[in-house]
């Protein structure tokens, strides 16, 4: 146990170089998403969007009643509250569609003309359509391959999801249909374990992965081969978002973003 808490302060205490950093009067952030140059942190206890260019001036606030997590695609903000509401936004702020959902989401991705929702209620992924129809739930509360103990962020490429179960310390794989494809996180906290995954990011064929208890942020190939330590020595990193190479990892506690570049992920 002293060798394990002695690695453990090791990893806490040896911090990574950093790009940059964007800092806002937020109150315990839950999320963010980076697009068309513009950085969007998810301020529910705010009921805000806080919009920032990327680097690090505040543009404008957007909104919107108790916000929790975000994605953002072709133009258009995804915004989950856990009271059950699906906002459909565009970058500007101004309500295209409000849509209602089923048990308590967490977070959102856009995947084609389907809405992947991860629900803390069920220990679901809930697929919607793009107008708010329940189409199936995937998952549920359990250790099997497919199955979730505490289901958090979401990540999509065009074709996959990929979702965190952060007790079970693990990334699991679906298609577009929600099937099963994969899941990977070996338990510990040496380069390349996952202890408590919090957000994951896809990047251009890769995953970045953040742990909120051993203060890392991983790279990853999207079956699970460790790539590269991203970050280190981060205080409880939740969030992570990719764009153009540059890694944004959110630090809820220290009202900050950090941002970090990655070679060859664009």
């Amino acid at each position: 146990m002293r060798k394990l808490l002695a690695t453990l302060s090791a990893v806490l205490i040896s911090a990574s170089a950093v790009a940059g950093t964007i800092t806002g009067n937020w109150k315990f952030p839950s999320d963010i998403a980076v697009s068309n140059g513009k950085l969007f942190v998810v301020d529910g206890l705010n009921n805000r969007i806080a919009v920032y260019d990327l680097y690090g001036e505040h543009e404008t606030d957007i909104k919107v009643k108790n916000p929790f997590g975000i994605d953002a695609k072709d133009g258009l903000l995804y915004v989950v509250s856990q009271d059950g509401t699906l906002y459909v936004l565009d970058e500007y702020g101004n309500l295209e569609k409000k849509l209602h959902l089923e048990g308590r989401p967490i977070d959102v991705a856009k995947v084609g003309n389907r809405l992947f929702v991860t629900d803390g209620k069920t220990q679901t992924v809930d697929i919607y359509d793009l107008n708010g129809n329940l189409i199936k739930k995937v998952g549920g509360k359990g250790t099997a391959p497919g199955q979730f103990i505490s289901i958090y962020t979401i990540s999509a490429s065009k074709d996959r999801v990929f979702v965190v179960d952060s007790v079970n310390a693990k990334v699991q794989e679906f298609d577009k249909n929600g099937n099963f494809v994969n899941s990977f996180g070996v338990f510990g906290i040496e380069e390349g374990d996952l202890f408590r995954p919090k957000g994951v990011a896809y990047c251009n064929g890769k995953l970045v992965v953040s742990d909120g208890i051993t203060g890392a942020v991983q790279l990853f190939e999207t079956a699970g081969g460790f790539d590269e330590v991203v970050a280190k020595g981060l205080y409880y990193p939740t969030s992570v978002a990719c764009y153009k190479g540059e890694v944004f990892v959110l630090e809820p506690l220290k009202h900050k973003v950090s941002t970090f570049s990655i070679q060859g992920v664009k």
